[in-house]
């Protein structure tokens, strides 16, 4: 399963009043599903494309990504908070030791 976020261009398979696959861009990420709004249909399905409003619950498993949107390293991200802890758990202590003098 691949790992969505907002702003990709995924492609995704005909379903309910779509007769033909269709591409569109992923507004929301839930668990299992993504919400995209269908931007390039074939135009016999613009009906469909209306009663849906414009938008579609797609299976992560069915969305196949055409276009990802750039990454931030969520390690990076880990690892800058991990120091942050650090410092903030040390900066304590001394005031502890400090306190603990008086």
């Amino acid at each position: 399963m691949a790992d969505f976020e907002i702003g990709d261009v995924v492609g995704c398979k005909k379903f309910g009043p779509m007769d033909h696959d269709f591409q569109g861009v992923v507004e929301k990420v839930y668990n299992n599903s993504v919400m995209v709004s269908i931007n390039d249909f074939d135009p016999a399905d613009k009906s469909g494309v209306n009663e849906l409003n414009g938008r579609a619950v797609i299976r992560q498993s069915e969305a196949k990504m055409i276009k990802a949107v750039p990454r931030e390293d969520k390690e990076d991200d880990e690892a800058e908070d991990k120091k942050t802890t650090k410092k903030t758990a040390k900066k304590a202590k001394k005031a502890t030791k400090k306190a603990d003098k008086k």
